[in-house]
C-alpha cells in the first residue's frame, strides 16, 4: 500500500470535516462523487488515529 498525506479541511458553519482523496488513489481505484464508505477510527499503541475507509456502495 502506498502512503499518502492529505489535509483535513473544515466546513463553515458545521463541525463537519473534510479529507480528500488524491487524485492518483481516485483513478487507480475508480472512485466516484457519489460512492459511499463506512468509515472505522481506532488508536494504535503509539497514541494515533487511524481511520479506515471501506467502500460500501458504488455511486455509478
Amino acid at each position: 500500500m502506498t502512503k499518502k498525506t492529505v489535509k483535513v479541511r473544515g466546513r463553515k458553519g458545521t463541525a463537519t470535516m473534510d479529507i480528500s482523496i488524491p487524485a492518483s488513489v481516485t483513478r487507480e481505484h475508480d472512485i466516484e462523487r457519489g460512492d459511499v464508505f463506512a468509515i472505522e477510527t481506532e488508536v494504535d499503541d503509539k497514541g494515533r488515529i487511524v481511520l479506515k475507509y471501506t467502500r460500501v456502495y458504488n455511486g455509478d
